[in-house]
This record gives structure tokens, sequence and C-alpha cells, in this order.
């Protein structure tokens, strides 16, 4: 990856005060950061959704056969 002169010496110097190998692994975590981020949004927003839902209340059963078919169509089983 190419990046402007300026950028990595601000990522190489990050990376020294951050204890990181370089700069790239230092982007890499970067990049790692923004992964978890992310993911954490779209939870917040499912569980967010989830309380906004229609009200109907779920069993016990119908979350686990709901996570059962969630994990069968990820695995792709």
């Amino acid at each position: 990856m190419d990046l402007p002169q300026e950028i990595e010496r601000m990522a190489a110097r990050r990376a020294a005060e951050g204890g990181y190998r370089d700069a790239a692994d230092y982007v890499a975590q970067l990049v790692a950061a923004d992964i978890r981020d992310a993911s954490d949004d779209a939870l917040e927003g499912a569980l967010l959704e989830g309380l906004d839902g229609d009200g109907d209340e779920w069993s016990l059963e119908a979350m686990r056969a709901e996570c059962h078919a969630s994990l069968k169509a990820a695995r792709g089983t």
C-alpha cells in the first residue's frame, strides 16, 4: 500500500511511541480496531432494533431455533 510520505512518517513515529514493531504493524492494528468498532456498531444497532421491535415476546425455544438457523446459514450447512 502506498501512503503519502507525511502519513508514513507519522505512522512510523506513532509506531515507535506505541511500542509497535513498525509502521505496518501499527496500521494493521488501526484497521483491526476499526473492524472491531464496526462490529460493535452493528451489534448495538441490532440490539436497539430489537428494543424498538414489534413487542412480540420470544420464548427460549424460539430464540434457540433462531440462533441455530443463523449458525447453520453462516456455516453453509
